[in-house]
This record gives C-alpha cells, sequence and structure tokens, in this order.
C-alpha cells in the first residue's frame, strides 16, 4: 500500500513537478508506481516516457521493479544514466557534430594527460596548467560550450574569476579548442562529452530536437540534487513539449557540490516552471532516535528546502544515538572490530553491517583489525578502482578494440610492448586511421611486438567485451605485464615475505574481476540484437561510473566511504572518526563547505536501520603527512539534538564496557571526578 503523500505523486499526471523525498521514504517505489500508472491507465506508450536516474545500479533496480509490476507486452521506458542517454544519442546522430559512432570514452587520467599536453605550450608553469584545467572543469560542469558563441560571456566571467587575464584566456580557449577538435580526430570522448556534446547536438540539429521533444511526454530525473548545471541545460534541451518533468530528490542529501553538482537546480526548477511540490517526509527505515537525531542535524543548515521527516518504525527498547570515545585510532579499529565480532556472534549476518569513513585510507586500520578477528569483510570501492594502473590498461585494450584511432589507449598499451615508447607510438599515430597496421616504421623487436599486439586485438574485437577479462589472462603480452607487475610487488615486501606469486596477484584479479561484471551487466541490458559496437558503447560506460558495486557480495561486512554508502542501507552502522577535521572535513584547518559536510553526516546516521555508532579518538592520522596528532570530537555531536539522545561510551577509562545513557553533563562531571582522585 502506498501512504498519502506518496498517492499524491503516483496520481500526478501532467506538467512540472518536484518530490522531495527523504531518506528512507520509499521513493523507489513511489517513482515507479507511478510510471506503471501512467504506462498503463494514462495510456503512455513506452517510447513517450524517460526516467534518468544517476548510477546504472538504481536503474536496474527501476527497471526490475517496473518490469515485474507492468502487464504482459507493456513496453518498457527508457531507463538509465544521464551519461548513458548521451551516450546513445551520440551513437546514434553524433556524426552531425562530427562524432564517429564508435567512439570511445577516455578515462579520467588519460583526459588529463591529453589536456595537459596540449596546454603546456602557453602554461609551462605545471600549477598554472591545473588550474587551467581546473577552470575548463568548471566551464565543463556549467554546461558551457566554448564552442557556442552565446555562452562565451559566462566562460569569460569564469576566467576573470580564476585570474585568468585576456592573454591567458585568450591562450586557454585557443588549447580548449584544439582539445575538442583533437578528441573529435581521435574518436576519443571524455566524461564530460556525454553531456556537453548531446546538449550541443541538440541545439544544432533543431529538426531531431524537435522530434525527441514531440515524442517525449514524462521525464522522471532521479536524485536530482545531484545534477549540475551541464546535466540541468540537457534536461532543458529534452523537456517534453506538455512539460511533463518530475524531478525527485532530497537536497538535505547532496553530498556532491566538490563535484559541481547543483542542489539549487531543484529550487530553480520549482521557481522557475511553477512546479507542483510533494513532499514525502516518512521516513520507513530508521528508528525514531535515529531519524529525530539526523533531522535535528540537517536543519542547522540555511537555504534548503524545508521538510520534517519522522518514523513510522516504533522506538525499540533504549532507542538512541551512540557514541564512543577512545584513545587513538587503534584502539578505535580494535573496539569496533570486537562490537562487529560480537553482532556476528549474535546472530547478526555480515552484509547486515557496514563501517563508514570519510577518508578510504581509514580503512587500513578496520581492515586490520577484521583480517585479525577472521571477520569476512570486502571494501566497496566503485570509481576507486579506475585508479589502478591494471583496471586502466584492461579497459584500454577494450576501447582500442572499439577503436584502432584511441591515442590514448594505444599509449596506454605502449607498456605492454617491449622497445615501444612513445615516439614510436608518434609513428604509429601518424596520418593512420588503424595505427597497428603501421608496425613497419618500427625498429624490428618493436615491430613484432606491435605485430603480435594487433593480433591480439584483433581476437578481442571478435569475442566482444564480455570475453574481456579472459582476454587478459589468455594473452601473453598482458598477462606477463600482469605478473611483473606482481613479482615486483613481493620484491618491495623483502625476503621475509610468505607470500607466493598467487596471493600477489589477487588483489589485481580482483578489481579486474569486478570491472568485468560491470561490464557485463551494461551488456545484458542492450537487445539482443545490439551490434557489436553498440555492446562495446555501452561495456565502456564502466569508465565513466566505475563498478557501482552492483555485486552484493553477501556474507561480507561493507566498509566504504560515506560518499559510497549514499543510497544504501544497513541494520548496524559504525562511523569510522566522528571528529573534527574528518566530520567536517577540513584543510589546513579550514573547512570549506560546512553545509555539505554536515549533509554528510546527516547522510552517514540514515544508513543505519537499527543502530548507529559514532567513534572518535582523541589521537588519529588525518592523512596529512603529520601521522597521529591530537585531535577533537566533531562539532556536529552538538548538533544531534538534547544531550540525553546520544548515549557516550568513554573506552579511554576503567569500566568502558558498562554504558549508560548520559547526558553531556553527566560524563563531563564524571570526567572531574575522576581526575580529581
Amino acid at each position: 500500500m502506498l501512504d498519502p503523500d506518496q498517492e499524491k505523486v503516483v496520481a500526478h499526471e501532467e506538467g512540472p513537478a518536484a518530490v522531495l523525498a527523504g531518506a528512507g521514504s520509499g521513493k523507489t517505489r513511489c517513482t515507479t508506481e507511478r510510471a506503471a500508472r501512467r504506462l498503463t491507465d494514462s495510456g503512455v506508450p513506452g517510447a513517450a516516457m524517460m526516467l534518468l536516474t544517476f548510477t546504472n545500479k538504481a536503474a536496474g533496480e527501476m527497471r526490475e521493479r517496473l518490469a515485474a509490476r507492468l502487464p504482459e507486452g507493456t513496453a518498457l521506458p527508457w531507463i538509465g544514466t544521464f551519461h548513458s542517454f548521451g551516450n546513445q544519442l551520440l551513437r546514434k546522430h553524433g556524426t552531425h557534430i562530427g562524432v564517429p559512432r564508435n567512439a570511445t570514452l577516455m578515462d579520467g587520467e588519460d583526459a588529463r594527460r591529453m589536456l595537459d599536453a596540449l596546454l603546456a605550450g602557453p602554461f609551462s608553469d605545471k600549477a598554472r596548467r591545473q588550474q587551467a584545467m581546473a577552470l575548463h572543469e568548471m566551464i565543463s560542469a556549467n554546461g558551457l560550450d566554448i564552442t557556442h558563441p552565446p555562452d562565451l560571456h559566462a566562460i569569460k566571467a569564469l576566467m576573470d574569476e580564476a585570474g585568468f587575464g585576456p592573454v591567458a584566456a585568450s591562450r586557454l580557449m585557443q588549447r580548449l579548442r584544439r582539445y575538442d577538435r583533437e578528441k573529435r580526430e581521435a574518436g576519443v570522448l571524455d566524461f564530460s562529452d556525454l553531456i556537453l556534446l548531446p546538449a550541443r547536438l541538440l541545439r544544432q540539429e533543431t529538426g531531431l530536437a524537435e522530434t525527441l521533444r514531440s515524442r517525449l511526454q514524462d521525464v522522471t530525473v532521479d536524485e536530482a540534487q545531484d545534477t549540475d548545471g551541464a546535466q540541468f541545460r540537457l534536461l532543458n534541451e529534452l523537456t517534453p513539449d506538455n512539460r511533463t518533468v518530475l524531478l525527485v530528490g532530497d537536497d538535505d542529501q547532496a553530498i556532491y557540490e566538490w563535484r559541481h553538482a547543483r542542489p539549487d537546480n531543484m529550487r530553480d526548477f520549482i521557481q522557475q516552471h511553477g512546479a507542483a511540490v510533494y513532499r514525502l517526509e516518512r521516513n520507513y527505515r530508521s528508528t525514531p532516535a535515529i531519524v529525530s537525531s539526523g533531522a535535528t542535524l540537517v536543519r542547522n543548515n540555511e537555504n534548503r528546502l524545508e521538510k520534517n521527516p519522522y518514523a513510522v518504525r516504533a522506538a525499540p527498547e533504549a532507542d538512541c544515538i551512540q557514541l564512543q570515545l577512545h584513545a587513538d585510532s587503534d584502539t578505535m579499529a580494535d573496539a569496533l572490530g570486537e562490537q562487529v565480532k560480537q553482532a556476528l556472534d549474535r546472530g547478526r549476518k555480515p552484509d547486515e553491517l557496514a563501517v563508514l569513513y570519510r577518508k578510504n585510507r581509514l580503512a587500513r586500520a578496520v581492515e586490520s583489525t577484521l583480517l585479525r578477528l577472521c571477520v569476512p569483510y570486502r571494501i566497496k570501492a566503485g570509481m576507486d578502482l579506475l585508479a589502478y594502473a591494471d583496471v586502466r590498461m584492461m579497459l584500454a585494450a577494450g576501447r582500442l578494440a572499439a577503436n584502432r584511432r584511441d591515442v590514448r589507449a594505444l599509449s596506454r598499451l605502449a607498456d605492454l610492448v617491449p622497445g615501444l615508447g612513445s615516439r614510436g607510438v608518434g609513428r604509429l599515430m601518424d596520418g593512420s586511421d588503424n595505427p597497428l597496421a603501421n608496425a613497419w616504421r618500427l625498429s624490428p623487436q618493436a615491430a613484432t611486438a606491435v605485430e603480435t599486439l594487433a593480433k591480439a586485438i584483433d581476437t578481442l574485437q571478435g569475442r566482444g567485451p564480455a570475453q574481456l577479462l579472459d582476454w587478459c589472462l589468455q594473452t601473453p603480452l598482458f598477462n606477463d605485464w600482469l605478473m611483473n607487475r606482481a613479482r615486483r610487488a613481493l620484491k618491495a615486501q623483502g625476503p621475509s615475505s610468505r607470500d607466493s606469486l598467487d596471493t600477489a596477484m589477487r588483489p589485481a584479479l580482483s578489481r579486474l574481476g569486478a570491472i568485468q561484471r560491470a561490464m557485463s551487466r551494461r551488456v545484458e541490458n542492450l537487445p539482443a540484437d545490439a551490434t557489436s559496437e553498440a555492446r562495446w558503447a555501452a561495456a565502456l560506460e564502466v569508465v565513466a561510473t566505475g563498478t557501482e558495486e552492483a555485486d552484493p557480495e553477501q556474507g561480507k561486512v561493507t566498509l566504504c566511504s560515506i560518499h559510497a554508502a549514499k543510497g544504501l542501507e544497513w541494520a548496524e552502522v559504525h562511523v569510522f572518526g566522528f571528529t573534527e577535521g574528518l566530520m567536517p572535513m577540513a584543510r589546513d584547518g579550514v573547512v570549506d563547505n560546512l553545509a555539505e559536510e554536515r549533509r554528510l553526516a546527516y547522510v552517514a546516521i540514515t544508513r543505519a536501520q537499527n543502530r548507529i555508532v559514532l567513534h572518535h579518538a582523541d589521537r588519529i592520522d588525518m592523512g596529512n603527512g603529520r601521522g597521529a596528532e591530537a585531535a577533537v570530537l566533531s562539532r556536529f555531536v552538538d548538533e544531534l539534538g538534547e544531550p540525553g539522545q546520544v548515549e557516550r561510551i568513554d573506552r579511554r577509562m576503567p569500566g568502558a564496557a558498562e554504558s549508560r545513557p548520559v547526558s553531556r553533563e553527566d560524563w563531563l562531571q564524571a570526567m572531574r571526578e575522576t581526575l580529581s582522585y
């Protein structure tokens, strides 16, 4: 059954609307039910509906729910991410703006290297080039197109603000236009192109834009608070003629402003379009203490869209937020690990437990403890996997199989080829659409290796993306490279290491396996008659999105950053490091965005269904290169509500295992009495 507020959303017919959906409010079910009703009762064809999400995992969940809800034979709408939509639109129509159908997506590192090389001429200083690249990222995130004259004034304003005077701005614009042109010539895309280029296409091809808008009758955007300026501009290009756009989101969970997300998009949409506003304030996930404490915390932010979440569940006995105080990060990890082990001993399933942290490096101490206690765990990596050289090499092979002109992929694969350096790659690329056919330009040794690589890439192209991992392990050039990396890692551990080569290979194989599974899931969602080109394009979207951890990995405790925890939930959650400098995050003692840090704390707390434990240590390594140093409790503790709502356990003192709810005044008095002896 739907609650009264959900029923109002499901009943919404046409016109703009915003759904302010709090944590645990059942927004996915609500959105799915509305889509099902519109497709059946309102007669909206599947081809006329679009549901835009922010992860492929969310898209898959929505697709499964909707398919189960609809009568047999009812066509599903298009469901996927903004970037998947942009990718598909470019595959079909991108040739109108110079994008080949087999264009491949560069990973972030390759894109940075390509742009850095182009900026090196006018900006010899590395720091200045980094400023220029950050400015390019901001221009793209705002949806500003360097080839679109009406955008030039806004681009100039951003350059002025970043300290680029007329001469520097002119040189930068020249190089950015060259970067745009050279990407088209090489048939490659960067991450931002999947949003900017579809918007460019729809602006320039007005007939295509009119056809698309007239066909669409209903567009829903999930997690709308995470849209940036570019995505919002693309959405405007897609708005149906009947203006039926439904934004679903929660600005209290907007935690990606550092990535240029713009939570004000929801407020602007409501004001500019006169949108109907619906609020989903019932929380079905968490206990009353968790819901009320999180809500009290986030209300300290200003300029938020007002909502008042409350728990539907009855309060269990001793319902409260628990705060544990430790002497240092090692004892904090030990105590946390022991509590996780005790929860498992009491019958809690491992995948019902999670440890969240603000910095990924904090996981190391927790890992050591869980390993010692033989507790099964997994680290939710997601986008972090793309930082590993083995993952990038694997994806470079796939990119080259899909697009022989991908110069950055070939440059990365050069590490597999003995005797082939950057100069050799330049000879291969010189004026050729198939560089691997130019081995004759190289030395005999390098030519032989390149010919071997060319045959292997031809084989991979024929086998398709579902076989990429097998290809990596069966191709001597690639497998030898992997094993040599493992041997170097073993050697670096010293002669005392007892690890075998197989053991040293396991982390890489685990990473490559996660990437392969993520690619295979994307391919599985394609029609059975999809072309090889379409299969490679869908699989390689993993370059932009990471694995998104669609694998549940049953039977393991989850370790992940708070950012990676968004959209997930567990019965019991531990936050490792509820400490100033981490929560909120500070750099050189300065908190850049206190409102977003508070929202991060809110997200962390509301991941818990039954129990949330916040851990603080008086000494902790903040990851700033200074080692363990003195730390103080997060200011957010004082914003969780009345002191009595927080159960404090001081594990720095004898008898800490025995706990009771105490107020802040009681706790301070106990400390004074202890110090007086």
